[in-house]
């Protein structure tokens, strides 16, 4: 079956490039439980989810949680997912919120940083922050939504994070932390306002480039306010990036002709895209007869 292969070939690729852990979600589940299950104990990347439960036997089917250690920081990592997929029939699934605030206060006491990993529609991605106040990181997926360096976020944070479609662009964010009892300060967005505030004013400054922006707007009282607001927020801003001690960098890494191949990696892709397109995908109509005979045989 192509979808088990392709499943499998990513998995794979994970192990070689290296991953601290999988969340599962909607995605991981369409090949059905067993599947997930063989490919979770044939595989050195941890699996992890803190609401989906065995449907008969009620259990936990992954940890909720796993622990890594960066330097002298320990790293806490929380899985949860509100998207099941309507053929799942041997999974059940505990309240997303509910567990994940239960897993943050129990883990906030155990490590330096909390990082989610949340399965969800775009439409909830607003409101996770004030869901998970005591995260430091969340990192979204279920939507084609692309975070972007120059999105607000919330001062401190948590801060939220989705990649976008299919993989094509590497989110990156790099966190220098010297001190934990202050503050984190993203300093990508506020450049990126830096950026955008003075190609606002260098826009305004070419009606006349040899004459101060007060001189050419003294008659437009508006305009005098706009750019007076713009030197204050870059002062702000400029001064906040002056005393920031614990900064946070992030970007977006298009993943195009631009960035170096593997030769093993790009071996294995090109291996694996062949032998996907070599798989008969089975239709729609037998895909449909195989969860109904897997839901008789699992019960309701």
């Amino acid at each position: 079956m192509s979808e088990q292969y392709r499943a499998s070939a990513i998995l794979e690729g994970y192990e070689k490039i290296g991953c601290e852990a999988i969340n599962v979600g909607r995605y991981e589940l369409l090949c059905g439980l067993s599947f997930l299950k063989e490919r979770a104990g044939s595989t050195s990347v941890p699996f992890i989810s803190a609401n989906l439960r065995d449907k008969q036997g009620k259990d936990l089917l992954f940890d909720p949680y796993r622990i890594v250690q960066r330097g002298q920081f320990n790293i806490g990592i929380i899985g949860l997912t509100s998207m099941l997929p309507d053929t799942m029939t041997t999974v059940t699934a505990d309240d997303y919120l509910e567990t994940g605030r239960s897993f943050l206060k129990k883990l906030k006491a155990q490590v330096d940083i909390v990082v989610m990993l949340v399965n969800t529609d775009r439409k909830n991605y607003e409101s996770l922050p004030a869901e998970f106040l005591e995260a430091d990181f969340i990192f979204v997926s279920g939507s084609t939504m692309l975070t972007r360096p120059n999105m607000p976020q919330e001062k401190g944070g948590p801060y939220v994070y989705s990649s976008g479609k299919q993989g094509k662009q590497l989110t990156i964010v790099e966190l220098k932390m010297e001190n934990e009892s202050d503050p984190i300060v993203d300093v990508s967005y506020y450049h990126n306002t830096i950026s955008y505030i003075q190609r606002r004013l260098d826009r305004l400054q070419k009606k006349d480039p040899d004459k101060p922006l007060e001189e050419i707007y003294a008659e437009q009282e508006n305009v005098l306010k706009l750019i007076k607001a713009y030197r204050q927020e870059r002062k702000t801003i400029e001064t906040a990036l002056a005393s920031a001690v614990n900064i946070l960098q992030f970007q977006n890494v298009p993943m195009g002709d631009s960035i170096k191949d593997d030769p093993n990696m790009l071996s294995f892709v090109d291996r694996s895209l062949a032998t996907c397109s070599s798989l008969k995908v089975i239709p729609a109509e037998s895909r449909s007869g195989s969860s109904e005979k897997e839901k008789a045989s699992n019960g309701p």
